[in-house]
C-alpha cells in the first residue's frame, strides 16, 4: 500500500487472520480487510489480479485507466466515479497518463448501512461495475481531507469524514450511473433493509469469511449469530438478494478464478483451498458459473493476460 494510504479499522479482534495473501479468501473483509482505506496516488499497473471483500471506489482525476475484471476490459473515464465489489478478481492493466487517482475501500457492512438506491446496492452485490454518468462529483482536495480526518484524534472529525463519503455515494446514486460491466444474474428490488438485518448479515458474512474453506451449513451460520435458521436465511437473502448458498458458491468461484489466473497451483489444490470438498461437484459448479472447464479458463486467462501486458 502507498505511504499516503489511511486505514480506519472496524474493531473485531476475534476475526483476525494470518492467511497468506496469495491464497486469501475474497471474503476476508471481515478479517484483516475489515477496514476503510483511502489512497490518493499515481495508479500503477498490477502484475496480477487482486481481490478483497470491500466495496472499491475509484476516481482517476487526470486521465482514463483500464482494469481487467474477470478477464474483461473495463475503462474508467477521467473524473468519473467507478464502484464495484472488490471480491471480483481485478487488475489495473493500463494507467495511461493518469498521475492522480483516488482509491477508496469501504467495508461492506458500512456500504450496506448507507441510505443508497436499492437498485445500486443490488447491482454492486451482484458483481457489476458501476460508473457515474457525470464527472467531477468529487475532488482530489476532498479525498485528501478525508485521509487527514480519518486519522484525527477527534472522533467527531473521523465520523464527519465517514458521513461525507456516504454523502458522496448518495450524490453518485442520485446523479445517475450506468453499468460498465454487467452480470447475467442481476436482479433488483426496492424493499427496505433494517439496521437489525444489516447487523446480523454482517455477522453472518464474518462467520462465512472465517469458515468458507470448511463444510459450512446454514445451521452453522444461524447458530453462530444465535438466530433461527429460517429467519437467518430470510434476512440474508433480503439484504444480499441471493441465497446464502449462492453467496458462498459465488465467492468460492471468484477465489478459484483468481488462483487459476495468478498461480501455478494444481486444480485439485485450488479447489480444496477455495473450500470445495468434492472434485466432481467443483467441476460441475465451475462449469455452471463460468461456462467452461477450469483448465480451459486457466489457458484462456493466461493467454489474455499475456496479450494485455505485452
Amino acid at each position: 500500500m502507498d505511504d499516503t494510504a489511511v486505514a480506519v479499522l472496524v474493531p473485531d479482534p476475534d476475526m483476525c487472520s494470518s492467511t497468506d495473501p496469495k491464497t486469501r479468501s475474497p471474503l476476508s473483509l471481515y478479517s484483516d480487510y475489515q477496514r476503510m482505506n483511502i489512497e490518493l496516488r499515481a495508479p500503477q499497473a498490477m502484475p496480477s489480479s487482486h481481490w478483497h471483500g470491500q466495496v472499491e471506489v475509484n476516481v482517476p482525476f487526470d486521465g482514463d485507466v483500464e482494469y481487467l475484471i474477470n478477464d474483461k476490459v473495463v475503462k474508467i473515464k477521467q473524473g468519473h466515479i467507478a464502484l464495484f465489489w472488490a471480491c471480483i478478481p481485478h487488475q489495473l492493466t493500463h494507467s495511461g497518463i493518469c498521475q492522480n487517482m483516488a482509491i477508496l475501500n469501504l467495508p461492506m457492512h458500512l456500504f450496506l448501512s448507507w441510505p443508497l438506491d436499492r437498485e445500486l446496492i443490488n447491482h454492486v452485490t451482484h458483481g457489476m461495475v458501476l460508473e457515474s454518468i457525470t464527472s467531477n462529483q468529487v475532488s482530489a482536495f476532498e479525498v485528501q481531507r478525508w485521509q487527514t480526518d480519518l486519522i484525527s484524534d477527534d472522533e467527531q472529525i473521523r465520523q464527519l469524514a465517514v458521513d461525507e463519503i456516504g454523502l458522496m455515494l448518495k450524490r453518485f446514486s442520485l446523479s445517475g450511473w450506468q453499468s460498465i460491466l454487467t452480470s447475467k444474474t442481476s436482479r433488483t428490488h426496492n424493499n427496505g433493509i433494517s439496521r437489525h438485518a444489516q447487523f446480523y448479515v454482517s455477522q453472518m458474512l464474518g462467520f462465512i469469511a472465517s469458515n468458507y474453506d470448511r463444510t459450512l451449513t446454514i445451521n452453522h451460520v444461524a447458530e453462530h449469530v444465535k438466530l433461527n435458521s429460517n429467519y437467518a436465511m430470510g434476512i440474508f437473502q433480503h439484504v444480499m438478494q441471493l441465497t446464502m448458498k449462492q453467496y458462498i458458491t459465488a465467492m468460492r468461484i471468484n477465489h478459484v478464478r483468481a488462483l487459476l489466473s495468478d498461480t501455478d497451483n494444481t486444480i485439485l489444490d485450488i479447489a480444496l483451498t477455495a473450500g470445495f470438498g468434492s472434485m466432481s461437484r467443483f467441476y460441475s459448479t465451475f462449469q455452471k458459473y463460468v461456462g467452461m472447464s477450469p483448465q480451459k479458463y486457466r489457458k484462456q486467462s493466461q493467454l489474455r493476460r499475456e496479450n494485455f501486458l505485452v
